[in-house]
């Protein structure tokens, strides 16, 4: 047995194993994809231990690295790209692609040099490549390239350049996971810069690996760098998942995780800010308090599920139904608050209506269409208030005095309420009296 790679064996294990736990503790779709080109690379390296006079036969040995080292390039481009799971027609695509250079490893690993063992599988791959790529990708510069690759690989094969045949296509399936991860991960992460970096290194030696193999002395050299990728790829990895987790964690700090929509925190913020740009700019900022009539009722009927997903389809109606609002936040509950600077008297209205006219719209939920109203107070800067605290209560208390008004049962002081006009408009602080 070779013992010599038992270092970077077990630096690879244990950067797997953390990987594991990471995953464990923070579910991430693509981390499975990312332990499974893993697993490959490990097998890669075990069966390196085993090269030795006496032992497993050589063929098998080389066969089972060049494999691997093909299974797990493929698995990182699907892992790289943009794909979804369920994605069949582009999974098609990779594996029409993918079996044609699955039969030239093996040849290459058996040691099984001729051209009638290479070129029939170049012809496979050219003419399932053509058609995989207007078919089912449908893209001529897919096409294109698709074509030239399977040509240069059939060139050198009719040339008997066989290892330039192997390791050069290996090169091109890296580049594209090199390409595709430097397009996909963000830019300002370190982990990108270490994925892309390990990447790069695989790709490259790749297409030296036939020049440098003959030279000894490089040759060694040339293994201690190629070593380097295996860590930089798992290190960037863990780096990037820990990174996800935290602008996780930043995300849920100023968001509602039901329903998306910005939290108390980040409301507080939101208003504090605009009444500053109001305050310079002297314009009129509306707070709009938004209480759910018939929530309650849904959630005793059909369960906490669909008050969950009342809660959701309520929110994306705000987001897609009423314009010119500012911020949109879920405080609790049923509530929820919107912000408007600058609108005119005829804008607040609309807006109000439009408020009520976006939280009514149907729901359906196990074959029953489900639908609840919405009491809204407003409450305006600086007719009403000059401060984000009185302005969120007068808007509160104006609310609920509706809400009261739909629900006698309730008991709600109505001296404490700003007064409403016969025709639902709402008048100010001063003329009200109240507040």
């Amino acid at each position: 047995m070779n013992y010599a790679f038992l270092p970077d064996l077990s630096a690879l294990t244990i950067l797997i194993v953390i990987l594991l736990l990471l995953r464990h503790r923070h579910p991430q779709r693509q981390a499975n994809l990312w332990l499974l080109g893993l697993f490959f690379t490990f097998i890669e390296s075990a069966a390196h231990i085993f090269y030795a006079p006496v032992g497993l036969p050589s063929t098998i040995l080389h066969a089972t690295v060049i494999i691997c080292y093909l299974m797990a390039g493929l698995v990182f481009v699907w892992a790289s790209g943009t794909y979804e799971f369920a994605d069949r027609r582009t999974f098609v695509f990779l594996l029409i692609n993918s079996l044609p250079l699955l039969a030239l490893c093996a040849m290459y690993g058996l040691h099984l040099f001729s051209k009638t063992a290479f070129l029939p599988w170049i012809g496979v791959g050219l003419i399932g490549g053509v058609a995989s790529s207007l078919y089912l990708r449908r893209s001529p510069v897919i096409t294109m390239l698709l074509t030239a690759g399977w040509l240069v690989v059939g060139f050198l094969a009719f040339h008997e350049k066989y290892r330039q045949t192997v390791y050069w296509s290996l090169g091109i399936v890296y580049a594209v996971a090199t390409v595709n991860f430097y397009r996909k991960l963000p830019r300002n992460s370190t982990g990108r810069l270490a994925i892309i970096t390990g990447f790069s290194i695989w790709s490259f030696f790749f297409f030296l690996h036939p020049f440098i193999v003959t030279y000894r002395t490089y040759a060694d050299i040339a293994s201690h760098i190629w070593n380097l990728q295996k860590s930089l790829i798992s290190i960037g990895m863990i780096l990037v998942m820990l990174e996800e987790q935290v602008s996780c964690n930043r995300w849920l700090a100023l968001h509602d995780e039901l329903t998306g929509l910005s939290n108390r925190r980040c409301f507080e913020d939101s208003l504090a800010a605009s009444l500053d740009r109001c305050r310079r700019s002297r314009a009129t900022l509306a707070v709009f308090m938004l209480d759910l009539d018939g929530f309650k009722q849904v959630n005793d009927t059909h369960g906490h599920h669909a008050g969950d997903l009342l809660l959701r389809h309520v929110a994306n109606s705000l987001r897609d139904h009423v314009g010119y609002v500012d911020s949109i936040a879920r405080l609790g509950g049923d509530e929820f608050t919107l912000l408007a600077c600058n609108p005119n008297v005829g804008s607040i209205e609309q807006l109000r209506d439009s408020i009520r006219e976006a939280t009514e719209l149907p729901f359906l939920f196990d074959g029953n269409s489900l639908s609840v109203s919405a009491s809204i107070g407003i409450a305006l800067y600086p007719d009403d208030a000059d401060d984000a605290t009185r302005l969120l209560r007068i808007a509160d208390l104006r609310m609920y005095s509706l809400k009261q008004a739909r629900t006698p049962l309730r008991h709600i002081r109505l001296d404490s309420v700003p007064a409403l006009t016969a025709s639902g408009r709402f008048r100010s602080r001063a003329a009200s009296g109240h507040l």
